[in-house]
């Protein structure tokens, strides 16, 4: 009888097989869509500088986000404001002071619903509804849109890449619609939800500037004196995609984005 040995497979071998299967479990949801042709949004950017993209969501409310426009006024520092068009209609003086201040306009939908629920003609018509009332009264070119609630799906990224929009996400997310307080919101940005996800290079951070975040107005001095110690610039997020050489994940790396109509 002829009896086989099994090589005891050594702690090297069983370390390399470890790291592969760690590596493929973190990277499998960018493995499906690659091979499931899933589009995705710009959540981050790969930049050869220390800028960081600043994004304020606003929706509704009347009180938040005047005093948010005089803290980034008063540190001299530029964001991307993502406007929905029923808002922008109700407070167009709010909206001319966001341009003149030298902030950049973006494009917060229509209806605040989720887009991925509706069929693409409808999407269509959420968007430019929105283009047109926002750029009537900003005197901006809106090519920047944020998806109501982060909801997006393929229709909704393909339709707004057909008009010539990119769809922002955020890589790092403050939370400040819960009102957790803002020391919370102060933690959330500079180190992370998770530890060591804090607010580096190449990130786009969300906040909101409606009434259902009123911890921002405390936490975003502090926010913005210590990303500035860290030598970090917070910019638009228009300003940070011409600076970068790549966004993640890869599927939103679309360089062949129609021209804008």
């Amino acid at each position: 009888m002829r009896v086989i040995f099994f090589k005891r497979p050594s702690w090297r071998n069983i370390a390399l097989w470890g790291i592969l299967l760690f590596v493929l479990i973190a990277y499998r949801e960018n493995v499906t869509s690659v091979f499931s042709g899933k589009l995705k949004p710009i959540y981050s950017t790969t930049v050869n500088s220390q800028a960081i993209g600043l994004t304020f969501d606003i929706s509704w409310g009347e009180k938040t986000a005047e005093p948010i426009l005089d803290i980034l006024k008063k540190e001299g520092v530029h964001a991307t404001f993502f406007l929905s068009s029923p808002w922008a209609e109700k407070h167009q003086k709010l909206v001319q002071r966001i341009v003149a201040d030298g902030h950049e306009i973006g494009s917060h939908g229509n209806r605040h619903i989720d887009l991925n629920t509706l069929a693409p003609g409808e999407i269509e018509h959420e968007i430019t509804t929105a283009q047109q009332v926002l750029e009537q009264i900003s005197g901006q070119k809106v090519r920047l849109i944020r998806a109501p609630n982060g909801a997006y799906d393929n229709k909704v990224i393909s339709t707004a890449n057909k008009l010539g929009y990119r769809v922002i996400q955020w890589s790092v997310d403050s939370l400040d619609w819960k009102r957790p307080g803002p020391n919370a919101v102060i933690n959330n940005v500079l180190n992370g939800i998770r530890p060591g996800a804090g607010a580096k290079a190449g990130d786009i951070i969300l906040f909101h500037a409606s009434d259902s975040a009123p911890d921002t107005i405390q936490a975003l001095p502090t926010v913005i004196e210590r990303l500035k110690t860290k030598g970090n610039t917070l910019i638009p997020v228009g300003q940070l995609l011409s600076q970068a050489s790549s966004t993640w994940p890869p599927e939103s790396n679309l360089k062949d984005v129609p021209a804008a109509r």
